[in-house]
């Protein structure tokens, strides 16, 4: 297979919402199994394709991927491929080739698909802004009328319906970001229990205040519902705390959120500005 394939196979791996890994060769000193540019496709739905040696060196090398995919993180390794003068940052192999080779493990995930239960004032920008950063986007209402390829012309997929049947009927994936905005608070309730009772691997982000917040979770444990698995991906009140007061400015603080939560980006979220803090240092100097 070739190259071109690998990578048209990545790329509907990708498309189907799997994490993918590319690994490659990217260095080698003496005699190895393949040459440099050697690649492999590895997915995370288990999907193998290509080699760079076979053996117990390319076990391993699919175990490190396999680790990749799982923390989310790129990384180089150097495998020896000879018993003895094994560098120091090194892996030690079986192989006898005689030579070391390195490996960069690219780590490559899907583009995450925004799914926003209810399409009112706050759900058209949430959308709006999921489309403008490249999102796929997936918009769901009870009503007919708040839905439709007018209002969402960029959405990957519209639906007015039952909205707990559709959580019954689809498949979410981890890389999934679902936002509940639907507004009323029952029905919010009820998209946030059923994702739960189903096991929704991704994160939640869910509009709402601070007592109905309080109210949720107190009634989530009341009901049994386990959330100690869930406490890290479950979002509420939505967003950062901006002073956001319009629907484009709580759409604007809740994609805030998400991007730092997925970039894992250090909390408090600070500001970059230095200028006060440069302009005092540089006053004294004066």
């Amino acid at each position: 297979m070739s190259i071109v394939d690998v990578f048209r196979k990545a790329v509907e791996e990708l498309e189907k919402g799997f994490t993918i890994a590319l690994i490659t060769i990217i260095d080698k000193e003496g005699s190895g199994p393949r040459d440099i540019g050697s690649t492999i496709l590895y997915s995370q739905s288990g999907l193998k394709i290509g080699t760079i040696g076979g053996g117990d060196f390319e076990k391993m090398v699919i175990e490190e991927a396999v680790k990749a995919i799982s923390e989310g993180k790129s990384r180089r390794v150097k495998y020896a491929l000879r018993p003895e003068n094994i560098p120091s940052d090194a892996v030690k192999t079986s192989h006898l080739c005689g030579g070391v080779v390195e490996i960069f493990i690219n780590v490559v995930k899907p583009n995450p698909r925004i799914v926003i239960f209810g399409a009112g004032n706050i759900g058209k920008p949430l959308a709006d802004l999921a489309s403008f950063l490249n999102y796929k986007v997936v918009v769901l209402d009870t009503d007919q009328g708040l839905v439709s390829r007018d209002k969402f012309p960029y959405a990957d997929e519209i639906y007015a319906g039952d909205l707990i049947e559709y959580i019954d009927k689809n498949v979410f994936k981890e890389n999934d970001i679902v936002i509940i905005a639907y507004g009323e608070v029952e029905t919010d309730y009820q998209i946030l229990r059923k994702l739960l009772l189903k096991n929704y691997p991704g994160h939640i982000w869910v509009i709402c205040s601070r007592r109905r917040c309080s109210w949720m979770l107190k009634r989530i444990i009341d009901e049994g519902i386990e959330l100690n698995r869930f406490i890290e991906k479950i979002h509420m009140p939505a967003g950062l705390n901006i002073n956001s007061d319009t629907p484009e400015e709580i759409a604007i603080s809740i994609f805030a959120e998400i991007i730092c939560v997925l970039k894992k980006c250090e909390e408090p979220v600070k500001s970059l500005n230095l200028v006060k803090k440069l302009w005092e240092s540089i006053s004294k100097n004066v």
